[in-house]
């Protein structure tokens, strides 16, 4: 299951806040892409956007009043990784308790 850190639901409660539409939660969308920024070949990519609700089969959770959806592949996907938030990158996913991702990231975050 994917977590989200502190830090990261304190940022989505910023971002949710400055919305003029009320009640929305973070829809989050994993899948492969054939080439990464990096030049590593395929690696896992994601999405982030605001939604009233989720999809009919989606997972959900909440955590500090804020609403998350994941559709089941995206869960599976998602197993051991966490969304976190830095000053100078914005909302990053990285591997619980990496220092670092496959390709190098000073900041253990995704390269996408």
């Amino acid at each position: 299951m994917l977590e989200v850190s502190e830090r990261a639901v304190s940022e989505f409660k910023k971002v949710l806040e400055a919305q003029e539409e009320k009640g929305l939660g973070v829809k989050i969308k994993a899948f492969m892409a054939q080439s990464s920024c990096c030049s590593c070949g395929p690696s896992q990519n994601y999405e982030m956007d605001l939604v009233e609700n989720g999809e009919k089969d989606d997972l959900s959770f909440e955590m500090q009043g804020v609403n998350f959806y994941l559709d089941p592949e995206t869960d599976a996907m998602m197993d051991g990784l966490l969304v976190d938030f830095m000053e100078d990158h914005g909302f990053i996913i990285k591997e619980t308790g990496a220092s670092s991702c496959g390709c190098g990231s000073e900041h253990g975050g995704s390269c996408c």
